[in-house]
């Protein structure tokens, strides 16, 4: 009997079904839906404030001048910004306190947040005080540090004196000393948050890279320069930009301390927008000051959180 030759059908292919791609749509799809809601609120506001936005840089428009509200000055208020020696001193002022401020915070905070991801005792209790300076407002640090900085009675020039260093330091009275003295009250307050970050950062690493590193033989310094570090680059870029967001936009700390005095040696430009807007009630000119900082901002980060953006889309592809 002859034998058949049943050709056998060749292995079915799984191919890949759409069923797959449905879930992922309608997993894409229940996660947009949750920005409804606050897109039908935030839109319309935002439309709002940008048609108000526009409308004051346009105009002179003072609060106490009636009338002014209708005075229009098309690109007036950007030429004043661009000729006003007390907007290049407040960018000055503002540009000196956040690179200080932020280089001071992060080398410390990354210090601290090593140490602490160490094995040394009293560790959990050395995490609850770091704490202690962040949970405070920024108006009562800054009130507590004008305390402690007085001439007379504060604290600070106690100890100098006991040291035989003096007793009667003004220090925020002195041009050579009042922005020093917020800058160190802003590292103070906020570095708390740089340990935080970082300190979860090192917790969430990858063991592996260090153990290998340490095989060949790699410690102390090198460890943390060449293994560390670039590890941690992604969680650095995040605190330093949300640290420069927040150190540009400082106000209560200066406020409290010093209100841009003496003269404008402390005047940030947060502060000199206040100070336009709600002690002249130039508003038209204040909200471009506004605008142009904004501006500014978005220019500045817009290259790193793009990176961060593609870092985080090439991560999920993985």
């Amino acid at each position: 009997m002859p034998a058949a030759t049943a050709s056998k059908a060749p292995p079915a292919q799984h191919q890949p079904t759409s069923r797959t791609g449905r879930r992922n749509a309608r997993a894409r799809l229940a996660r947009a839906s949750l920005l409804v809601p606050a897109a039908v609120v935030a839109l319309p506001l935002l439309v709002i404030i940008l048609i108000q936005g526009f409308r004051l840089v346009t105009h002179a428009e003072n609060l106490i001048q009636p009338g002014s509200e209708n005075l229009w000055v098309g690109l007036g208020n950007f030429r004043r910004a661009f000729t006003d020696p007390t907007l290049l001193s407040s960018i000055r002022v503002t540009v000196i306190y956040t690179v200080a401020g932020v280089a001071l915070e992060m080398i410390i905070g990354v210090g601290i947040a090593l140490l602490l991801n160490g094995r040394i005792p009293g560790k959990g209790v050395l995490r609850a005080l770091i704490l202690i300076p962040m949970v405070l407002t920024p108006v009562v640090a800054g009130l507590m540090w004008r305390l402690l900085l007085d001439p007379t009675s504060g604290f600070i020039n106690y100890l100098l004196g006991a040291v035989g260093l003096g007793s009667d330091h003004a220090f925020l009275a002195d041009p050579h000393t009042a922005l020093p003295a917020v800058i160190l009250v802003e590292v103070w307050q906020n570095t708390p948050f740089v340990v935080i970050i970082v300190l979860a950062g090192l917790e969430s690493l990858d063991p592996a890279p260090f153990e290998a590193a340490q095989l060949d033989g790699a410690s102390g310094w090198r460890l943390i320069r060449h293994v560390t570090l670039p590890m941690l680059a992604p969680v650095l870029s995040i605190v330093v930009m949300l640290r420069v967001i927040d150190s540009v936009k400082t106000f209560a700390i200066i406020n409290a301390m010093t209100q841009g005095g003496p003269g404008t040696s402390t005047l940030a430009i947060s502060n000199y927008v206040y100070r336009v807007g709600f002690q002249t009630f130039d508003i038209g000119y204040s909200t471009t000051l506004g605008f142009l900082v904004s501006l500014a901002m978005l220019v500045l980060l817009f290259p790193t959180a793009t990176r961060l953006m593609g870092l985080r889309i090439r991560k999920g592809r993985r």
